[in-house]
């Protein structure tokens, strides 16, 4: 049986004569579907480099001139290495309270937006595909993730380990698990649709990474033989997001991506072409990248930032200043940042999201408090269509 197929049989929707091999029907009649949105994720599994190599001999192999791999150069991140104890047990009791808003909430698929593996991605490799299993195969298990697609993006974290990383989850990973999806043309960018039975949901997933001029600098852990190569060609995932939304007749149109357009800390202000084709459609945005959640509008443009799911950092999202006006709610203060995730509820009359954060005790300090973790923190509605072509 195809893979998509015993993800439906699984999930007891019915495909349709005329669906793609990407969309997920739901049953006939269902009015509603709920999807989970989450980003910046994974880290268990990623072993940080020694420290004597990065304090010692890291500089003497620089000094020398010896090339240093990507990889290992964000291996050494002295922020990321301090994080990654409280990151992996924060991603694992996120994933289980996930687990348990979407029993709850009876949650059809999972929406992701991209760094899916910490701290230099994964490819093809017996190290990655240990990562692989480790940090989300086995990690995200249970009820209410078993036989459930998740439609992946990519994040800055992802291509670190350049085209072989990206070929990985593009094209390995999908063959590897059922549930890893990454669209029919092994492609960073894809579209895929939600039905219900009287409403459509297209999303158009771009790889922003490809769009962010600092990592075109040579300096930059980030200045991969991929990133060089699709910052060259961005106008064509700027075609196929036109494109795709033009031909679409949907009720609703979503971009999902990794970096913000708009943000609480880092504006990423080359974005501004494919949001001139959401403002043309009157779509929303999801994305990740600030470790996160929040919900911003600009331009008449709804702003959904999932990114809380692994390690919550309040530097990503608060410095302790005010905020302007297009901040409609934000999960952080200045201290903390809430772990979370962000559920998407679509029928006809409105694109429904709710911000679940998590009550987080870590030892024995209550870091984000939350009364009730079961209930959303936040909410809001979309209710005025997609423009239609």
């Amino acid at each position: 049986m195809p893979a998509m197929s015993r993800i439906a049989l699984t999930l007891g929707l019915a495909l349709g004569a005329s669906a793609a091999k990407n969309s997920i029907v739901a049953p006939t009649g269902a009015e509603k579907l709920t999807v989970g949105l989450l980003g910046d994720y994974g880290w268990t599994g990623w072993q940080p480099l020694p420290l004597d190599f990065c304090n010692n001999a890291l500089p003497k192999l620089q000094a020398d001139g010896v090339t240093i791999p990507r990889d290992l150069q964000n291996d050494c991140d002295p922020g990321d290495r301090a994080a990654i104890s409280n990151a992996t047990i924060e991603e694992t009791r996120t994933a289980n309270y996930i687990e348990k808003v979407c029993l709850q909430k009876n949650c059809s698929a999972f929406v992701s937006v991209g760094d899916n593996f910490y701290d230099s991605g994964v490819d093809f490799t017996s190290e990655g595909i240990q990562r692989f299993y480790e940090g989300w195969a086995n990690m995200y298990v249970g009820k209410a993730f078993d036989g459930k697609p998740w439609y992946q993006a990519l994040g800055n974290h992802d291509i670190v380990a350049g085209k072989a990383g990206v070929d990985f989850q593009t094209r390995i990973a999908p063959l590897m698990e059922d549930r890893w999806y990454f669209g029919n043309d092994n492609l960073p960018y894809y579209t895929y649709d939600l039905k219900g039975s009287n409403w459509t949901a297209t999303f158009a997933v771009v790889d922003s990474d490809c769009f962010i001029n600092k990592y075109q600098q040579s300096t930059s852990v980030y200045n991969t033989d991929y990133v060089i190569e699709c910052h060259q060609t961005t106008q064509t995932q700027v075609e196929f997001l036109r494109k795709a939304f033009a031909e679409s007749t949907a009720t609703w149109k979503i971009l999902q991506i990794h970096h913000g357009f708009i943000s609480s800390s880092t504006n990423y202000t080359e974005l501004a072409p494919l949001m001139d084709i959401v403002r043309e459609n009157n779509a929303v945005v999801i994305n990740g990248h600030d470790h996160c959640m929040a919900h911003y509008q600009f331009n008449g443009t709804n702003f959904v930032l999932t990114g809380g799911a692994g390690y919550a950092e309040a530097g990503d999202c608060n410095y302790g200043v005010p905020l302007g006006p297009f901040t409609k709610w934000l999960g952080a203060d200045a201290q903390q940042a809430a772990n979370g995730f962000v559920t998407l509820d679509i029928s006809y009359n409105a694109l429904h999201f709710e911000y679940y954060a998590r009550d987080m005790q870590l030892k024995g300090a209550d870091y984000y408090p939350v009364a009730n973790e079961m209930k959303p923190s936040y909410s809001f509605d979309v209710t005025q269509h997609a423009t239609k072509a």
